[in-house]
Parts: structure tokens; sequence; C-alpha cells
């Protein structure tokens, strides 16, 4: 029977199975991120990106990384690290206070079709950093581990703008309520952009560690296309993306390393993987 404590650094191919046996709904096999690879440097090619960006992913089969440094544009790399870190951070997670699946979304860190690179993750991790420093004293010992998901919206009256939003697994001696009160961005939403349902944290209890990471930790775009439910209300469906679209945000990926969007607080990567820190 295989094993799949063992804290050595195993192949992507041993932490994907591990991810399987621990639950997880959703992982990639080798094959599928091999065509996600494929279209995406056809994507590059086809659209006339100077290959000097990106030539250097060619290499890339999700064996040893054959580069000095990996890409977040590079399906494999990043597949690897992630798959990895929510390995480790649910040894450290599982050993706390009952764990909460968060999600916080602030409408200022908001941009418009082909203004992705005005996002500012380490703004928007910052202010999630200035809120932990304020909360109350139950929270010093909080282990938060999560990451930034991008979602592409389009609205009812065909308005489509990138909304990045972070999923957040924590493990805190804390209600929902207080968790509510301490993630809640301090800025109000621009004017007319959310409703008046619009709740920027939710949180809700979670039983699955390792599924709960692996979300959060999700790489792909979520297109969200915004529809009237039988009742008059809105809800979100997936709908196709434009090939710009996904242009635009694998040109965003290649500035940035593996890791790039993943958060952790009171918790840090460290050679023997995942360990807890102190908060600062």
């Amino acid at each position: 029977m295989t094993s799949f404590a063992d804290d050595s650094e195993e192949s992507s191919t041993l932490d994907a199975a591990a991810l399987r046996h621990l639950n997880v709904q959703k992982v990639l096999s080798l094959e599928e991120l091999a065509r996600l690879h494929t279209a995406r440097l056809a994507r590059l090619a086809r659209n006339g990106v100077e290959p000097v960006l990106w030539r250097r992913l060619e290499q890339c089969d999700g064996a040893d990384c054959p580069n000095d440094a990996c890409s977040a544009a590079c399906v494999f790399g990043e597949r690897r690290e992630v798959n990895r870190l929510v390995r480790q951070a649910r040894r450290l997670l599982k050993r706390g206070s009952k764990p909460w699946f968060i999600t916080v979304t602030d409408p200022n860190y908001f941009k418009e079709p082909s203004r992705l690179s005005e996002f500012s993750i380490n703004g928007l991790f910052q202010g999630l950093r200035r809120r932990l420093r304020e909360a109350p004293k139950n929270w010093a010992t909080a282990r938060i581990i999560g990451g930034l998901d991008i979602a592409y919206n389009r609205e009812l009256d065909g308005a489509e703008y990138w909304a990045p939003h972070v999923h957040l697994v924590a493990s805190v001696d804390a209600t929902a309520a207080e968790i509510r009160r301490v993630f809640k961005p301090r800025r109000m939403p621009p004017p007319g952009l959310v409703g008046d349902a619009f709740r920027p944290v939710n949180v809700k209890p979670t039983d699955n560690l390792a599924n709960a990471l692996a979300y959060a930790l999700k790489p792909t775009i979520a297109a969200r296309e915004a529809i009237l439910d039988g009742r008059g209300n809105v809800d979100r469906q997936p709908f196709r993306l434009l090939e710009a679209t996904k242009l635009e945000h694998d040109l965003w990926l290649l500035g940035m390393r593996p890791r790039h969007r993943s958060f952790l607080s009171g918790a840090m990567v460290s050679r023997g993987g995942v360990v807890a820190r102190n908060r600062r």
C-alpha cells in the first residue's frame, strides 16, 4: 500500500495521487495538464507574443523543470507547486482549531477587460494582512492558507470585467460572524458595481481540508455570466471565454512565479514543508 505521509520531494504524479487519496474532487491528470499547456503555448504563438517571453516553456513536459526559474504560466510547474502546498498545508491546519472556508471579494480590485495587468496581488494581500493585525487576540494562533482566484464576469446588461477574489482556509477559534468582521473590506465598493445583496465575505465550515485548499488554489479562470432564475433572482452560469480574454490571462501569468497567488498567514513554506510561524 502506498504511503502519502512522506515529506520528501515527491514527483507531481505522486502529489496528484495523494490528493485523490484525500478525496479532492478535481485533480488534473498529466494528460489534462499537457492539453492545457499545449493550448496556452499555441495561443501565445498564434497571437504574435514575443517568443523570448514564453519559448522556454516548450521544454516543459511534467518531468523535472528544465529552466532556471519556473513561471506561473507553466501549467506543469504551477500545479506541482500548488499540489505540494495543498498537501503540506492540510497537515498543519488539521492540528489546529476547526477549519473555515472563507471567500473575500473586494470590488475595488475589479478591472475592466485589457486591464488585468494593472491589478495588484500584493495590494490585495497587504489589505488582508492589515485586517489580520487588527483582529482580536484569539487570532494570534490562527493559521490561514489560500490563494487568489481570477473570475471573469458578464452582467445582465452585457458589461464584462475581471473580478479577482480570495479563497482562504482558516484554522481559527472564532465564530462565522467574527470572521466576517475581521475580513470585511474597509473601503466602500464603487457605486453601482454591486447590488444590495452583495456580501464581501462568505464563511462556511469545512470538513475536507484538502478539497477546500485545492479549491482555494485552483488555477483556472472562473467565467461567470449573470442570468435570471425562475424567481427573477440573479444567478450565474459558466460561459465560453474569447481567445483574447484567455490570452490576457496567459500574459498576466507569464510575469509571475508559481506560488505568487498563494496567501499564507501564521504559516510559512520551509524546507520541511508548511510550518507554523508568528504572525507579523
